[in-house]
């Protein structure tokens, strides 16, 4: 890998200037392609006529992973421990090597699912409720005297998930909690449920990408 120094000279397309420039190294503060952020002071490849930034250097891919990482949005919440279970289990069918970094790509699959299903997030609140209401009423068939333990479900989020998130929980009216936990349910019966799991192949791709 070339380690640029400030001030080295290099030549790229300017996407403001639409040709080949001559560019200067410097520390320049850069925003995210998505606009959620920016990471500051890292050392790009600048415009000479322009000044925009047109290329960032290997060297400088460190410092913008750290600055992503610090943009992201923690998700927690506090929910029955047969729940965890159920994601665990769906990321098991999926790919039984799998690690914990499955929860959030198959929790963030189902809830972009959502998202462009406005049909589906509708019926959601009602769905939910009536199998939340089954949940209890097989724990209670059971017995009081089996305590079902909460259990942490958290991982770090993008802010466009964070919204997304922020989407459903008004879409469906529901707090935080019972708003991850309706996505859990969705899993549950469309990779549970079934002996053929819907879309399995799609997720086992996935898979692949998350745990490379």
């Amino acid at each position: 890998m070339k380690l640029y120094q400030p001030g080295d000279t290099s030549k790229a397309i300017c996407p403001d200037c639409g040709k080949l420039v001559s560019t200067t190294f410097a520390y320049r503060n850069v925003p995210f392609d998505d606009g959620t952020g920016v990471v500051k002071g890292i050392l790009a490849a600048v415009c000479d006529e322009c000044e925009a930034v047109v290329s960032i250097p290997a060297q400088s891919t460190p410092a913008i992973r750290r600055a992503r990482e610090a943009a992201d949005i923690p998700l927690e919440v506090s929910i029955p421990a047969p729940e965890i279970e159920i994601i665990d289990a769906a990321a098991y069918r999926i790919d039984p090597d799998a690690t914990t970094r499955l929860r959030k790509s198959l929790f963030a699959f189902y809830l972009q699912r959502l998202r462009h299903d406005e049909s589906a997030a509708g019926m959601l609140r009602r769905e939910f409720e009536t199998w939340n209401a089954a949940k209890i009423e097989q724990r209670n068939r059971v017995g009081k005297a089996v305590r079902i333990p909460q259990r942490r479900l958290s991982f770090k989020i993008s802010p466009k998930t964070d919204r997304d998130v922020q989407w459903l929980m008004k879409a469906i009216g529901m707090n935080k909690t019972d708003t991850v936990r309706s996505v859990i349910m969705e899993i549950e019966r469309d990779l549970l449920a079934p002996k053929a799991p819907n879309g399995l192949r799609h997720l086992q791709d996935i898979a692949a990408v998350v745990n490379a």
